[in-house]
């Protein structure tokens, strides 16, 4: 192989790797989060919300919400970290990714809704 050509792989390479170092674009979404206790228990139900991809922290604080609480429905105060990390490959991270991710809360088993307002989705 040709000593040029090596070189300049191993110097694009590296470039690329720097880039990705430096990108830390971290947000937080803070919001409200309605959970069907009867289909899955509330800790089953957050361990998938962590799962999802870019997701790194997420925690609740119970609201004191009694009617709620009667009908098995769990009403909380969510805050959830996002890494955009793993949405550099594809094309970036903004506002869009981050509604990705509240639509995938809202699909997970067991959520009736998460409800995020965008004053309440900050960077970090």
């Amino acid at each position: 192989m040709n000593k040029k050509l090596l070189q300049n792989i191993i110097r694009e390479e590296l470039k690329k790797h720097l880039q990705e170092a430096d990108y830390a674009d971290k947000w937080k979404i803070v919001g409200t989060l309605i959970t069907d206790t009867t289909l899955r228990p509330q800790q089953e139900i957050l361990s998938d919300i962590r799962s999802l991809t870019g997701v790194t922290v997420v925690s609740t604080v119970d609201l004191d919400d009694s009617y709620a609480q009667q009908n098995s429905n769990l009403r909380t105060q969510m805050t959830v970290k996002v890494d955009g990390y793993p949405f550099i490959r594809h094309g970036g991270f903004g506002r869009d990714s981050l509604k990705s991710i509240i639509a995938a809360i809202k699909k997970v088993k067991g959520v009736k809704t998460f409800i995020a307002n965008p004053e309440n989705i900050k960077r970090l």
